[in-house]
């Protein structure tokens, strides 16, 4: 699940040299279209769960 229904929430799957292009375009359009400060998280792929 994503979002809350409160602005907009998007997970992107991207090829690490895109991240800060990405961020970019968002923090810059985001705000003009919306009137709201954009968060942006950069989260990387682990595992997940096992056996301890």
């Amino acid at each position: 699940m994503t979002g809350g229904g409160f602005g907009g929430c998007i997970v992107a799957l991207l090829r690490p040299e895109k991240v800060d292009e990405v961020i970019a375009a968002v923090n810059a359009e985001y705000p003009a279209r919306f009137g709201l400060a954009a968060d942006c998280y950069v989260c990387h792929a682990s595992e997940g769960a096992g056996k301890i």
